[in-house]
């Protein structure tokens, strides 16, 4: 004997609109001369060499007023916001290194 049975299955579409937050860019400066330049090591091999090479460069070309250093403990974790704020009120730029 055999016996007939009747599924029904509810298809979904997984797939979804991308959600783009509101992003505002900052104004971008005249000139880096006398300016405090942040940066901030992602943690991975070579990001502080590749910062140094970019001090190095803005010291000399530019006459860069001061640094603010900041090393994240992991390359996979994002920086504290508190580092972000105190970075955000001393520096006038900060440029975010990945090594290889």
């Amino acid at each position: 004997m055999a016996i007939q049975t009747r599924i029904e299955h509810l298809l979904i579409d997984p797939t979804t609109e991308p959600v783009v937050p509101a992003f505002r860019m900052a104004p971008r400066l005249d000139d880096l001369g006398d300016k405090r330049i942040g940066l901030m090591d992602n943690s991975k091999k070579n990001a502080k060499e590749l910062l140094d090479e970019f001090v190095d460069i803005l010291r000399e070309r530019y006459g860069v007023a001061s640094i603010e250093y900041h090393r994240k403990p992991s390359a996979s974790k994002p920086a504290e916001p508190d580092v972000i704020q105190k970075m955000t009120e001393a520096c006038d730029y900060v440029i975010v290194a990945i090594g290889s």
